[in-house]
């Protein structure tokens, strides 16, 4: 291996929107990877259903597609143990291996040097003691991001985090942030990425591993709820003043503290790849994303039995499992019979795993007061068992982008299947 490897996944990022701020002059070091090295678009699943990053990014650990790995939800990584993922294989290889926030990724690893899975899959965090409280804080943070809390002992990990891992001089541009968490959207997701990154520098400085991840997730989460808002986007549409000021621009904030990550990346003197996997497009009307607030209490209150635990994944889906089949099946049937009692639409999704069922709270308008859903039973105020999550401002589409500071990519180059990402990956192994 001629130079060590780092893949940075700036998830569903669009580059568009990223060549629009770096030509105002607002993002240097990605003007300089575009520039010096330039890009190449991927290219995923036909069908929108696939078009999810859990699934994309099994592609790119795997080097196979949807209909070879057959992953559909987030976290099922876990027990698909015949799929190998790009960090065995490294390790398999005799090189060492780091990892922060890999998306639906299993830590299978024997002697990792760090690893931080993503906030969402149940698989165990490795590394120095600090590295599993982050590990944890994070996982907290995110899961209750909807209810805009963080629990005391979550605080406590992150401030240890950040003496551990922040020089003194960039105090101050946390304590910046902090300070505008209740004023400005978003605020909290961009302390957590910028916490990522800069745990991922501190650790790959101490460790140096030969191959290393870090997949950052707040830019897709801006682009999917804020996009509107961006001064790249084109469209007519517009958020609402109370949901987000029209004089914030949440996209350019965090694409900020990415092309700081990148800069300091760019002087390890390693082979960055940068990768979105997919990228968005703008949504075409309103929908709103809702959130139980509490899945155990709710479950309880429709009358659900045999649950052995409940597992809440990104924004409004979750995981029940059960002490068996038939506990699962009569579920199934109870969460399935409601509805909106104003407009009669189904208020879950269910996908039905005999011991277990992924749900999606997938009523998408407006909630409001005195709220009552319909079903084996009336809930009325069904307000109060939600949490406001987000309205729908970005959509995915297949095209992704492929950056690689080993490459130079030319803009009439062909785009590359998904999946290459992973091949160009691993022959760079042996």
């Amino acid at each position: 291996m001629e130079k060590k490897t780092i893949l940075l996944g700036l998830n569903e990022l669009n580059f568009d929107y990223i060549g629009f701020y770096a030509n105002k002059g607002l993002l240097p070091n990605f003007k300089k990877v575009f520039d010096d090295y330039g890009y190449i678009e991927t290219t995923s699943e036909k069908e929108y259903e696939l078009l999810e990053p859990w699934i994309q990014w099994v592609t790119i650990h795997t080097g196979k597609d949807y209909k070879e790995h057959k992953i559909f939800r987030l976290g099922d990584i876990v027990e698909r143990k015949d799929l190998k993922q790009i960090f065995e294989i490294a390790e398999e290889k005799g090189l060492t291996v780091g990892a922060i926030s890999p998306f639906n990724a299993d830590n299978r690893l024997k002697n990792p040097k760090f690893f931080i899975p993503d906030p969402w899959t149940q698989t165990k965090a490795s590394g120095e003691s600090f590295v599993k409280d982050v590990s944890r804080a994070v996982s907290q943070a995110v899961n209750d991001n909807a209810k805009e809390s963080v629990s005391k002992k979550s605080i406590i990990a992150i401030l240890r985090t950040l003496l551990k891992v922040v020089k003194p001089y960039s105090y101050i541009e946390y304590f910046k942030l902090l300070i505008s968490i209740k004023s400005r959207v978003g605020v909290k997701a961009v302390v957590l990425d910028k916490l990522l990154g800069d745990t991922f520098i501190q650790q790959w400085k101490k460790h140096q591993p030969d191959f290393s991840n870090l997949f950052l997730n707040t830019g897709a989460h801006f682009q999917h709820h804020y996009m509107f808002n961006s001064a790249a986007y084109q469209g007519a549409l517009k958020n609402p003043e109370w949901y987000c000021p029209t004089k914030q621009d949440p996209l350019i904030e965090i694409l900020k503290e990415y092309d700081s990550i990148i800069g300091k990346l760019l002087k390890l003197n390693v082979r960055l790849i940068i990768c979105t996997g997919l990228h968005q497009k703008p949504h075409k009307h309103n929908t709103f994303y809702w959130r139980l607030s509490n899945h155990s209490d709710f479950l309880q209150e429709l009358e659900i039995k045999g649950i052995k635990k409940v597992t809440p994944r990104m924004s409004r889906d979750f995981l029940i499992e059960f002490n068996s089949k038939e506990d699962a099946k009569i579920a199934e049937k109870i969460m399935e019979t409601y509805y909106s009692k104003i407009d009669k639409i189904k208020i879950f999704t269910i996908d039905n795993r005999e011991k277990s069922l992924f749900v999606e709270l997938t009523y998408s308008y407006d909630i409001g007061d005195n709220f009552t859903i319909n079903g084996k039973k009336e809930i009325m105020n069904f307000e109060k068992n939600v949490a406001f999550v987000a309205i729908k401002n970005g959509e995915h589409d297949p095209v992704g982008y492929y950056a690689d500071t080993d490459k130079k990519f030319e803009k009439e180059s062909e785009s590359i299947e998904l999946k290459k990402v992973f091949d160009n990956i691993v022959d760079a192994f042996n």
